[in-house]
């Protein structure tokens, strides 16, 4: 057993922060709960199962500043002086 879960009065279940940690889940993740002939089956949803590009804003979790275009790619950017 990793980890003993308690359900609260509301139906919440904590996962441990060491178990949320090694998975890498972060606060509003998804998790998909699977019923199983064995018992209950939990499963993060990761950005590659989002509905639309839309749902895909801020999943790489960049901290820093933005970046302009010009600086990701210098060679798109190359030529716009020459003829």
């Amino acid at each position: 057993m990793d980890a003993l879960l308690t359900l609260s009065s509301k139906g919440q279940l904590v996962i441990p922060a060491r178990l949320r940690q090694l998975l890498g889940l972060r606060a509003g993740d998804r998790l998909a709960l699977t019923l199983e002939s064995d018992g209950l089956h939990l499963a993060p949803q990761g950005p590659a199962k989002a509905s639309s590009a839309h749902a895909l804003i801020g999943a790489a979790h960049y901290g820093g500043e933005p970046v302009p275009l010009e600086r990701m790619d210098p060679a798109l950017y190359a030529s716009k002086g020459t003829p």
